[in-house]
Formats: structure tokens, C-alpha cells, sequence
């Protein structure tokens, strides 16, 4: 009878230290998984930067040569008026065809790196993110294995002092 109590005892045991090694197995793959989501989402993040520089460097060069295709075009028409082009009204317009494209060009490219800095920004929280649910999965872990330990102490304790269950006392009396 004794045997059976002592053999159920370490099933018991047995049985708490495999839930107890899954729950951690499991915390842990859980929080590799959210670790491994945020990188991924930061490195998307980061291409996205950089795509939106790169776009907005070439929409700058597009501004760019519609200005100077305008300004073409104005050289042209105000030449076949009969107007000197190299000189007074027909060089202020190039000008500011040309100011105002370049004011423009230059925003784009300045809107351009703002989108690119917040979406580093993006991927530097994505990344931190993460770490934190790594983290928070490594203390979830301790805290299982921790407890578990707690639990198979406590029962044992109680085992051992006969607290755990009937045991008959001499003469047959429980």
C-alpha cells in the first residue's frame, strides 16, 4: 500500500514537473514569436523609410525638370512674341519658374526625411516592443518554474508530516 502512495507521489510530481516544463516551453516560444513579429514589422518599417526618401528624392527631380521644361516653354513663347530672351522679363520669369520648383523640390525632399525619421523612429519601438515581450516571457518562465517549485515543496512538506492524507494509527485508529 505504501509502495502504490509513494508511486502515485512521484506521478503527481512527475505530472507537475512536465506542466510546469511545457507552460515554460510554451511562455517561451510565445514571447520568440512576439520578438520575432516586432522585427519583422521594424524591418518593414525601416524599408518604408527609406522608400519614402527615396520617392521623395525623385519626385524633387521630377519638380525639377517640369520647371525646366516650363521654363523652356516660356523661353520659347516669349522669343516667337518677339521678346530678347536672355534679358529683363524673360530672365525674371525663368527665375522664379525655376525659385519656385527648387522651393518646391526641397520640401518634397524635407517632407520626404521626416516620413523617413518617424518611420526609424517606428522601428526602433517595433524593435524595443519585442525585447520587452522576450522579457516579459523570460520573468513569465521564472515565475512558473518558481511557483511549481513553491507547489512541490509545500506538498511534499506535507507529505512528510503526514498531513497529506490518512495514515492509521497503532491499534487501527485514523
Amino acid at each position: 500500500m505504501a509502495a502504490n502512495a509513494a508511486y502515485a507521489a512521484y506521478a503527481a510530481y512527475a505530472a507537475m514537473a512536465a506542466a510546469t516544463a511545457y507552460s515554460v516551453y510554451s511562455t517561451q516560444q510565445s514571447g520568440k514569436q512576439a520578438q520575432l513579429n516586432a522585427n519583422a514589422q521594424s524591418e518593414q518599417a525601416k524599408l518604408d523609410a527609406d522608400n519614402a526618401a527615396s520617392a521623395a528624392v525623385v519626385q524633387a527631380d521630377r519638380i525639377r525638370r517640369l520647371a525646366r521644361n516650363q521654363a523652356s516653354e516660356a523661353n520659347a513663347a516669349l522669343a516667337a512674341s518677339g521678346v530678347e530672351v536672355g534679358a529683363g522679363t524673360a530672365i525674371n520669369i525663368n527665375e522664379e519658374i525655376i525659385g519656385n520648383a527648387e522651393e518646391d523640390a526641397a520640401l518634397t525632399i524635407f517632407n520626404g526625411r521626416n516620413q523617413q525619421s518617424r518611420l526609424y523612429n517606428d522601428a526602433s519601438n517595433y524593435t524595443l516592443a519585442g525585447q520587452q515581450a522576450r522579457s516579459a516571457a523570460n520573468s513569465q518562465s521564472i515565475g512558473t518554474v518558481l511557483s511549481a517549485g513553491a507547489q512541490t515543496g509545500m506538498s511534499w512538506k506535507a507529505s512528510a508530516s503526514g498531513r497529506n492524507g490518512t495514515v492509521a494509527q497503532i491499534g487501527g485508529n485514523s
